[in-house]
């Protein structure tokens, strides 16, 4: 009676998330006519933290400018929100606790670069991809003041609608979107020889469903063990979708900017690849 039962109870379940995720699926092709903010431009493949030649350039102006020169359309950057000065530090290393309490940030060509001077000397017309650090550290209030600081600088530089936020936290993600801003939710699936890489990314799916935001950022994963599978990619298909770390593979590369649910690319993984030229501007 009692294996009768569990099996019962298995089969209710199993029935139960298949009919969410197939209702989930449905209400997304619905939104997917809702994406006319999300970047629709056939260069899909951005810079991570700029083009640079040394690890000390990366986040940098110089790296930035660099990377545009070469014709990227955009560029990935990491950065904090710091509390004590209201200002946002772009940085990829966390900063480091004085005798007083006062965090230091790495400097950047011998100053504290910072969202608001990036923009201000960048043209309008690039696109930035905003990895922020310290997203869920931060509480209500400080949340509350880094989206009126953050609205303050992109409205002043007419880069809102140029910005995309990532954060890996969808509750408080969210609030950015009902803010104003495109936000991404990254996230790391289960690589294709997990068993349970589709459970993963079906649970990803459900946080980017219950919460607004407007895209999703994952890894591309390794060519012979991918996360963005082909399951992956299906599961995926109505979502609008960043990936990082993608393989130096030009035929790969090519394929994943035909793929109209990709919206943009950073190939390689802690290097600079100049792949700026390729695009899908033939389709």
């Amino acid at each position: 009676m009692f294996k009768r039962i569990s099996l019962l109870l298995i089969l209710f379940t199993v029935f139960t998330w298949q009919l969410l995720i197939y209702f989930i699926d449905t209400s997304l092709l619905d939104r997917q006519q809702l994406s006319e903010n999300i970047y629709h431009d056939c260069a899909k493949i951005w810079s991570s933290r700029g083009f640079y030649e040394n690890k000390q350039e990366q986040n940098s102006l110089t790296a930035l400018n660099r990377a545009f020169l070469l014709g990227a359309k955009g560029a990935e950057i990491d950065f904090y929100y710091d509390v004590s000065s209201d200002r946002f530090i772009v940085s990829h290393d966390r900063p480091k606790t004085n005798k007083q309490g006062v965090l230091i940030y790495k400097e950047k060509e011998g100053r504290i670069l910072t969202l608001e001077h990036v923009f201000s000397e960048v043209a309008s017309s690039q696109y930035f991809w905003l990895d922020y650090k310290n997203l869920d550290r931060l509480d209500e209030q400080q949340t509350q003041s880094a989206i009126k600081r953050l609205l303050s600088i992109t409205e002043k530089n007419s880069f809102i609608e140029s910005v995309y936020i990532e954060g890996s936290n969808p509750l408080i993600l969210s609030k950015y979107t009902d803010a104003g801003f495109n936000t991404i939710l990254g996230i790391h699936p289960l690589p294709s020889s997990n068993w349970l890489a589709s459970l993963s990314v079906s649970v990803y799916k459900l946080a980017y469903y219950f919460n607004n935001i407007t895209a999703l950022a994952l890894p591309y994963g390794d060519l012979n063990n991918p996360v963005y599978s082909e399951g992956a990619a299906d599961a995926l298909s109505s979502i609008p979708l960043f990936l990082f770390h993608v393989p130096l593979d030009k035929p790969l590369v090519q394929s994943l900017l035909d793929n109209q649910g990709v919206k943009v690319l950073l190939v390689g993984r802690d290097k600079s690849v100049n792949y700026f030229d390729m695009n899908s501007c033939h389709q």
